[in-house]
């Protein structure tokens, strides 16, 4: 075929599809002149929910949904829009309040169109649909690293909330009903929905020097970060006054309220209260993910620095937690305690023995005396003070460094066991002093619990037909006994990274991103 013979053809073709893709606004959908049912079945014939740049697969859901009711309107009448309407464009004019990214409800922009009734109309089903699907599923695929495809809730759900929507008394607690329900997500839902509704949310960042660098233009900067989030009303204040607004900011960013102007205080100044916002979404995003609790189970969230313990989703006991530091992180992961040790030993990780252990003893000959470890080659024991220390180095240290059990045993005197790829456990510590910190990263990437036999106590009472009853734990470390304890029903444990959680008083808690692990999927939202 000739190109002068192909030319008409392929001009016919995009005639055809932009003809197909586009409706003209003079089409007889538009005519307010019609009923609003006549103007909805010609706009779902002639393809407006692709128009409006959603998928196949979503003008599907949505023209279903209207097939399904006759083409009846929801939103509006044969003239204007209802009073369902102005609420509802108000919420998804905000779709951080209620748990969504903020670019996440865009629609593709036709200034043709967009202003007339039938397309008001079906835009606010299509975003309820989505709203509702991506508050139930999710809209981040962490499997592939990238945003979910924008899909609908199916008719009949979507029927279902259409029927609630002009009933509804807590606006808070129906759109948290989308999402799991778990007592956390729930809590944070509503608490960010009820403090943040109908607010302007600042995207400003402060750039504030470290106290001992800069001190007068710290002070300066922290002062605008205060006023600017609404912790101060004004520059012109007292040292007091000044204070107490810096120790009210600590509290509800989980930091010691003590007004210093340390690293965690002046990185959580310098964040957009938008950013912090879009953490709260993310964080909310993060409880999707997750599998359904068994009925008991221990919750670790590494930024709050806290350890939970759960029987039927009732919380029965709380501890402080230390976690690894920055560059020794805590994994997250899912896992089952399977067994409890009274006074256990520890085996250092090669990476210890060679970075820590050795330099101590080729500094110290009495080290491992002193701190009661012994020395294998193989599986033969050694004595530390038959060995030239001095002719090892990190790389080829051929040795392994065992604790004995006590009340300075690096582990402490219970330990938790459960299997994982990370070498790491929960486990009791001689350091008490880091629990009286804020912000609780000191560990090589264990998890070190304040007042772990209290812990033990708990699991091991509701632990069916064990033998092994908390007064015999308590025996054990008493006598100074090394036990295992198998656990006849093991508990689930997870360790999570949820930086912004909601408290018991109906605020919102955002702690420091301490590892980064938020930013990567903050860059997808936006």
């Amino acid at each position: 075929m000739q190109l002068k013979q192909i030319f008409p053809i392929l001009l016919l073709t995009t005639l055809f599809m932009s003809c197909e893709s586009e409706i003209p606004a003079t089409d007889p959908v538009f005519d307010d002149k019609l009923p609003i049912k006549q103007r909805i079945e010609l706009a779902i014939n002639e393809g407006l929910i692709k128009q409006m740049g959603y998928s196949e697969e979503f003008a599907t859901s949505i023209s279903d949904f209207y097939k399904q009711r006759n083409f009846a309107p929801v939103w509006s009448n044969d003239s204007m829009v209802t009073p369902s309407y102005v609420r509802f464009k108000h919420f998804f004019n905000q779709p951080n309040v209620i748990g969504l990214p903020t670019t996440r409800l865009i629609k593709k922009e036709n200034k043709k169109i967009d202003k007339e009734l039938v397309y008001k109309e079906i835009l606010m089903t299509a975003q309820l649909a989505q709203t509702y699907h991506d508050l139930h599923i999710g809209f981040m695929d962490t499997s592939i690293n990238k945003m979910r495809p924008v899909l609908a809730a199916n008719p009949e759900t979507l029927e279902l909330l259409i029927s609630q929507k002009d009933s509804v008394k807590r606006w808070d607690k129906w759109f948290a009903s989308f999402g799991p329900n778990v007592g956390n997500y729930q809590q944070l839902a509503k608490v960010l929905f009820n403090t943040t509704y109908n607010k302007t949310i600042s995207d400003k960042t402060f750039k504030i020097p470290e106290y001992k660098k800069d001190t007068l233009e710290c002070l300066k900067q922290t002062k605008l970060a205060l006023l600017e989030k609404g912790y101060l009303k004004s520059l012109e204040v007292d040292d007091q006054t000044f204070e107490d607004s810096l120790m009210s900011f600590q509290v509800k960013h989980g930091l010691k309220p003590d007004a210093k102007l340390g690293e965690f205080t002046i990185m959580m100044l310098s964040e957009s209260e938008q950013h912090k916002m879009d953490r709260a979404v993310l964080s909310l995003e993060r409880w999707r993910w997750r599998a359904p609790y068994p009925e008991r189970y221990i919750f670790v969230n590494i930024p709050e620095y806290t350890l939970r313990l759960y029987y039927n989703d009732s919380l029965l006991s709380q501890h402080n937690v230390v976690v690894g530091k920055r560059e020794n992180r805590t994994p997250q992961l899912t896992s089952r305690i399977r067994n409890i040790i009274a006074m256990p030993y520890w085996t250092q990780p090669q990476s210890i023995a060679s970075k820590e252990f050795l330099p101590a003893i080729q500094a110290n000959s009495n080290y491992a005396a002193k701190n009661h470890y012994k020395v294998y080659r193989g599986n033969m024991e050694v004595d530390p003070k038959t060995i030239n220390w001095k002719k090892y180095k990190e790389k080829n240290f051929p040795f392994r460094v065992k604790q004995e059990p006590g009340s300075d045993n690096a582990l402490g005197l219970v330990k938790f066991e459960f299997s994982n790829d990370f070498g790491v456990y929960l486990h009791d510590t001689p350091s008490k002093s880091f629990f009286r910190r804020d912000v609780r990263s000191f560990s090589h990437g264990c998890i070190r619990c304040e007042m772990p036999d209290s812990l033990a106590r708990f699991i091991l009472r509701r632990d069916e037909k064990n033998k092994m009853l908390p007064d015999s734990l308590d025996s054990l470390i008493a006598r100074k006994v090394h036990m295992p304890i198998p656990l006849r029903k093991p508990v689930t444990i997870q360790i999570d990274y949820i930086t912004v959680v909601a408290s018991g008083v109906g605020e919102i808690r955002i702690h420091p991103d301490i590892y980064g692990r938020d930013e990567e999927y903050l860059k997808w939202m936006k």
